[in-house]
């Protein structure tokens, strides 16, 4: 089936920015209403704007929440809004004096369990990562 600009300009508002609600109203496959919707310029912007419009709904939605008392929703909000004010779904942890956390390396290699192929694989490999170090006797 050919379909017009017009047609999709038609189909879009309302759909909430769902392909397959857009699809079920031109009576075709996803892949067919995405690919159209993608290919003009127009229907791109009017498939957009109505994307933007369901945003603004669900904004509004979390705002009514937020105004009604809904910590939940408040908690989200500053996670995602209020990062500029130092909230956000990640923390970043310092040291003493907001420096570097100091880590130590207490894992130990307990050489007399390999056999001597993986010891001759050891050396090999200390020697390609560090060929100015002295050689085993061994």
């Amino acid at each position: 089936m050919a379909y017009s600009v017009k047609d999709f300009l038609d189909w879009i508002p309302g759909s909430g920015g769902i392909i397959s609600t857009i699809a079920k109203r031109a009576q075709c496959d996803w892949r067919t209403a995405n690919k159209y919707i993608n290919e003009h310029p127009t229907l791109k912007a009017a498939y957009d704007a109505e994307c933007e419009t369901m945003l603004d709904l669900a904004e509004s939605t979390v705002l009514k929440a937020i105004k009604d008392g809904d910590t939940a929703d408040a908690k989200w909000y500053l996670t995602k809004k209020g990062k500029r004010r130092g909230y956000g779904d990640t923390m970043e942890l310092t040291g003493e004096g907001g420096g570097p956390i100091k880590t130590e390396n207490k894992t130990t290699l307990d050489l007399s369990r390999l056999t001597d192929d993986e010891l001759r694989t050891l050396r090999t490999l200390r020697a390609k990562a560090n060929p100015d170090a002295p050689a085993d006797a061994g």
